[in-house]
């Protein structure tokens, strides 16, 4: 299945998931450890005010088990064959796993005491359903309805392909003028999750490196290298919609380019979910006008590999 035919599959795979999973209830106060996207999406939760401990399952494993012993908790992977996310497994007494494929070794593993099903079919290249799905799961599991917003995901495809076109075509003119300098995309509150996710598919489909962080660290320095910089902003509605105006501001001013996405078409705690999906058409636009179709020819996907690539302290 080609790229544009998986991020198609978006609005079925979403109500799929939404329909098999009503009525699930995650644990508040426990780690919820993954890689890539599947760590990231945990991150739009902590500015929702829940109450969970996102860790990257690699770091968590390094430095942290040893004196953590953890009880329980949530670790996820899309692939449920994410290596490092695997490793931590045996040193919880008992987890729940998030996974699109239940016979994985996340979800066989003899503590897994509970698996939950992302639905979101066959994946071989980005991250696009699976992290929209896992995001689903992970709003409804801390007692959100994100209905709304699926309705407008089904509804508003093109929409978010032109939008996604347009952001692709402005990395794709950077790329090719010789005086370029850095790519960032920038969020805040929640969307900073939105901006990370957005960089990795961007980076892995560009091969060139695209940087995310939250506006106000952009602000604290980063600011500093806007002359012949692109600047992608997340902007909803909140306490840094107008930093953030102010900041596109001083980037243009400087001799930077801007790109500001402003219409989540939903209410601001759910805009990660509307969000995403123009990054993940600009990566396949990208994809195709860089004819980038292999998209690990440095390295393999890491999963299911020796803890020997891993530092003990």
């Amino acid at each position: 299945m080609g790229m544009k035919n998986e991020i198609c599959e978006i609005p079925h795979r979403a109500d799929l998931c939404y329909n098999k999973n009503r009525g699930i209830i995650l644990p508040e106060k426990v780690p919820y450890l993954g890689m890539g996207s599947s760590y990231i999406s945990t991150n739009v939760f902590r500015y929702l005010g829940i109450n969970l401990f996102p860790e990257v399952a690699a770091d968590y494993y390094n430095y942290l088990v040893k004196y953590k012993d953890p009880d329980n908790g949530v670790l996820i992977s899309q692939s449920g064959q994410s290596s490092e996310t695997l490793w931590c497994a045996d040193y919880f007494k008992s987890f729940l796993a998030i996974v699109n494929d239940t016979d994985s070794p996340l979800g066989n593993h003899e503590r897994c005491s509970k698996k939950i099903y992302l639905h979101a079919g066959n994946e071989d290249l980005i991250p696009s359903k699976t992290y929209i799905n896992t995001l689903l799961v992970l709003y409804m599991g801390f007692g959100f309805d994100p209905i709304n917003a699926i309705e407008v995901i089904k509804n508003e495809m093109s929409f978010f392909e032109q939008r996604g076109e347009e952001i692709g075509e402005m990395i794709y003119k950077r790329i090719r003028w010789r005086r370029k300098k850095g790519i960032y995309i920038i969020g805040s509150g929640p969307n900073i999750a939105t901006a990370n996710h957005a960089a990795l598919i961007l980076s892995e489909v560009s091969k060139i490196p695209v940087v995310s962080m939250a506006v106000s660290q952009y602000d604290h320095g980063h600011k500093e290298t806007a002359k012949n910089s692109l600047v992608i902003a997340i902007n909803h509605e909140g306490p840094d919609f107008e930093r953030t105006k102010n900041i596109l501001k001083t980037v243009e001013n400087a001799g930077g380019k801007v790109f500001e996405l402003t219409r989540p078409m939903v209410e601001s705690i759910f805009s990660p979910l509307t969000f995403s999906i123009p990054f993940i058409f600009a990566a396949h636009y990208l994809s195709e006008k860089l004819k980038n179709y292999n998209l690990f020819n440095v390295g393999e996907k890491v999963t299911l590999v020796s803890k020997n690539i891993s530092s003990e302290i």
